[in-house]
């Protein structure tokens, strides 16, 4: 009998209709144990047509939340990185070349235009950013043939403002401790380090999506979902918040299933995102400081089963650097990366920790061993 190799069993066939049962099992060590039968059906489908390898991990399926008559409602995004776009574009056979991404700078300084020999002015692009600030857009052309047949040019501009992703930038109050929106918006992950190369992706895989839109409708690169991650992190926090909120107004000392109301209980100010806790001191949540992302990312790698090595390997490979050299900022970025994949996984076995980790908490807070999360450590009926 020949023996077949982790690839062979995970490879998905020519002639392959569904998920084998290994397949399945290893779908679950990506963040799918739960999902519906027909959302692997549609992520079997995008698998097989464009040619990405889930367990390479050269495809994602994120499971998100959104809002439908008020009501949290449950959906799957296909994911991949930039290589993913020009893998299955390639794989047409239409594909001809890239040309760009290129860069420009804001829309009133006058540098960044050019008088045209028809005495027309047009805006003028650079195919390397060597300024400080961040670009105002990119701009990426896919050049490939059509159906049929005919040589085209699909071009795609990306504008900074709609892709990056900020936060409110928030001071405290040296009066009274408390702290405050300032009204600004600072960015925040990867894009105040490599701007132009975030937007250069987000540009690219517009392109690529225009170009073949049969092979690659409903497909997103990681850039480009970044923004409907902060809104459903600060969505989350908001919801959270909310909750803590009423329990705590909650008078005359009324028990709420799982959490224990003080009567004396001080009310809480709006936007206050403190931890629940028990009796009359609720405990508060911890900073989000680099020292502690990086046990969170600890935590997050012994749920899923990993090392934070693995998990961190793409990720040092395009900063450069490790773990420990990161900033907040660019553990934040990371933790966002798993946090889907890390609240699956604990679903099942901690489900007090993935709704703790759904509303944008740290799962160190609920104990600051990472290796409680971990698969080995779960309790066996």
């Amino acid at each position: 009998m020949a023996i077949r190799t982790a690839d062979q069993v995970l490879e998905i066939t020519s002639d392959q209709r569904f998920w084998t049962k290994a397949q399945r099992a290893a779908l679950g060590a990506i963040g799918l144990s739960g999902a519906p039968t027909h959302d692997l059906v549609n992520f079997f489908h995008i698998c097989k047509s464009t040619g990405l390898d889930p367990f390479r991990r050269e495809i994602y399926y994120i499971q998100r939340k959104r809002k439908v008559f008020g009501q949290d409602e449950i959906y799957y995004t296909a994911q991949t990185g930039i290589d993913g776009f020009r893998h299955t574009g390639q794989r047409t056979g239409r594909f001809i070349r890239r040309v760009g991404p290129f860069w420009t700078g804001p829309e009133d300084d006058p540098a960044w235009w050019t008088l045209g020999e028809d005495g027309i002015n047009r805006r003028r692009w650079v195919d390397v950013w060597l300024h400080t600030e961040p670009p105002a857009a990119a701009m990426c052309r896919i050049e490939h043939r059509s159906i049929a047949g005919d040589v085209t040019v699909t071009q795609a501009v990306a504008v900074f403002t709609e892709f990056a992703v900020g936060k409110d930038e928030w001071k405290r109050d040296p009066a009274t401790g408390e702290g405050f929106k300032t009204g600004q918006r600072v960015l925040t992950g990867q894009w105040p380090v490599m701007p132009a190369h975030m937007i250069g992706k987000v540009a690219e895989a517009l392109a690529w999506r225009s170009a073949f839109p049969r092979e690659l409708v409903g497909i997103y690169e990681h850039a480009e979902m970044e923004q409907a991650d902060a809104v459903q992190r600060e969505t989350d926090r908001e919801d959270a918040a909310a909750r803590r909120r009423d329990a705590r107004h909650v008078q005359g000392g009324t028990v709420i299933p799982g959490t224990v109301v003080s009567a004396t209980a001080s009310p809480v100010a709006d936007g206050e995102d403190d931890e629940p806790g028990t009796g009359s001191d609720p405990k508060p949540p911890l900073p989000r400081t680099a020292d502690n992302l990086r046990r969170e990312l600890r935590a997050y790698a012994a749920a899923m089963g990993s090392t934070v090595t693995k998990m961190t390997a793409r990720w040092r490979q395009t900063a450069g650097s490790g773990v420990n050299a990161a900033t907040a900022d660019q553990l934040e970025e990371l933790l966002t990366e798993w946090r889907a994949y890390v609240i699956a996984e604990l679903r099942d076995r901690h489900p007090q920790a993935a709704e703790h980790v759904e509303a944008g908490d740290l799962l160190i807070g609920l104990d600051p061993d990472p290796k409680v999360w971990s698969k080995a450590a779960t309790p066996q009926d």
